[in-house]
């Protein structure tokens, strides 16, 4: 019988005793709110790109505050 598997075959019965292929961290963007499976614990993007776009409105809004807090010059 396991001539006849296929490698394919005895790597989906390998994964599925060991439980699912994917990490188990399941985790919803912050940024753009899909839901995503995670290598790490920790991570919060589901992308680059939604890692880039919130470190650009992090840098934005950082330079917004600074603007503001300046004295007018009198």
């Amino acid at each position: 019988m396991a001539a006849l598997m296929t490698r394919r075959m005895l790597l989906e019965i390998t994964w599925r005793r060991r439980g699912d292929h994917r990490s188990c961290y399941c985790r919803m963007c912050i940024m753009c709110g899909t839901v995503f499976y995670a290598g790490r614990p920790e991570a919060r993007y589901c992308q680059s790109a939604c890692r880039q776009r919130a470190y650009r409105q992090r840098v934005r809004a950082a330079r917004c505050y600074v603007g503001t807090s300046r004295p007018n010059p009198t």
